[in-house]
């Protein structure tokens, strides 16, 4: 019972972080963004850093086919929903690694009270 609420609870948080991604995403407001990375830190600076260079590396390559650009000045829509749709999926793998992480804190912490 304790190892299946604890399996909800990272799901949960999961499922949180991935909400938090999509609502900045449909919303363009960066707090949620921000809040996402502050709740996923560790792993959230890597998914921050990722965030940048896989925006740059987007518009680099898809320049190749299309304007980033709209006459107006304002971001391509391809570019705008190809950068959020990498944004919820980096944030979300950044909170499945604190999952993991936390799963082999615990694991290790279990394994050296066994060992005394």
């Amino acid at each position: 019972m304790k190892n299946m609420l604890r399996r909800l609870a990272e799901a949960t948080y999961v499922a949180l972080i991935a909400g938090l991604a999509t609502a900045g995403a449909i919303s363009e407001k960066p707090v949620f963004y921000l809040l996402a990375v502050v709740l996923t830190l560790p792993f959230g600076a890597a998914a921050l850093l990722a965030i940048y260079g896989a925006y740059a590396a987007l518009s680099g390559i898809g320049r190749i086919w299309a304007p980033v650009t709209r006459p107006d000045g304002s971001e391509a829509g391809w570019l705008g929903t190809g950068s959020a749709t990498v944004n919820v999926i980096l944030l979300a793998a950044a909170a499945l690694a604190d999952v993991v992480l936390l799963e082999r804190v615990l694991r290790s912490r279990r394994l050296a009270r066994s060992h005394r």
